[in-house]
């Protein structure tokens, strides 16, 4: 079992056994021209699972304001969540990325509870899938795809090449990924038997102010590991650390990864919301 809490800015991620936001499958990924970091982006369709049961509604303003989230076995359940929210973790964006729509989307909250269907325990990707589906169903989530100029980082490698396990799939753990760490704090990500799309998929969503464009060239998949003090996204790299602190995210991923994100402009794929309604009666 896996909670994750949330009282805003601080995000604090609960594990049993290991600290985990969340865990994932290796899934194919899009071509490496692609022009933004993203773990799917398309509409969902008639395959892949779905929940057999979920219930939503409006989250009680007196539990107001932490956010929940949990995942056991087929079990999916979420508080005091943005519907905002739930778009960017279903199809693996930035907050940049989802366009247009009505302002309650970053507003209302909602507790969403549901299980999957059959008797298999979903994988990340899997997860997904399905929340998208529920989304459409439910919120009558109409979006199309454009792509648009903005500013992005692209991820790069730092001089003197990367500092990257690669992974192997016969001898390693599942494959899996997560961030755990408040702002002010140090933040610990890690990732095994993981691409780089994926785990920067995940920090592009919970750490940046913008989404990443993937310029290295780097294939295949890989063990990460990262410490660094996690900064207000408006303002990274201005913090004023204190002594014996982890560094920011932009001198750890030079030290420890050998790659580095630098600020551009580039065109990114967005979700421009055609549609959308509170969702229907349980």
């Amino acid at each position: 079992m896996r909670i994750a809490i949330w009282r805003l800015p601080i995000l604090m991620v609960i594990g049993c056994g290991v600290v985990a936001a969340q865990s994932v499958v290796v899934a194919p990924q899009p071509s490496q021209g692609a022009p933004a970091v993203a773990a799917n982006t398309t509409t969902a369709g008639d395959d892949g699972p779905q929940f057999e049961v979920a219930t939503i509604k409006p989250s009680d303003p007196a539990n107001c304001c932490a956010r929940t989230w949990s995942r056991q076995g087929r079990r999916f359940s979420t508080y005091n969540t943005y519907l905002k929210w739930l778009i960017l973790w279903a199809y693996g964006i930035q907050d940049k990325q989802v366009v247009g729509g009505p302002a309650w989307m970053d507003v209302d909250r909602f507790d969403v509870n549901g299980e999957i269907e059959g008797t298999k325990v979903p994988m990340d990707p899997e997860w997904r899938v399905a929340m998208q589906k529920l989304l459409a169903d439910r919120f009558q989530l109409q979006f199309h795809h454009e792509t648009r100029e903005m500013s992005a980082y692209a991820l790069t490698i730092a001089k003197g090449g990367p500092k990257l396990t690669k992974s192997d799939p016969e001898k390693d753990r599942e494959p899996s990924l997560g961030f755990s760490g408040g702002v002010g704090q140090t933040m610990v990500g890690y990732g095994f038997d993981v691409t780089l799309r994926q785990y920067f998929g995940d920090m592009q969503r919970l750490v940046l102010d913008r989404p990443v464009v993937d310029r290295t060239g780097l294939t295949g998949t890989f063990n990460i590991h990262i410490r660094f003090t996690r900064e207000d996204s408006g303002s990274l790299g201005m913090m004023q650390l204190p002594d014996n602190a982890a560094p920011n995210i932009f001198t750890a991923l030079s030290e420890q990864l050998g790659l580095k994100l630098e600020g551009v402009k580039a065109p990114v794929d967005v979700l421009v919301i055609d549609h959308v309604e509170k969702p229907s009666a349980n």
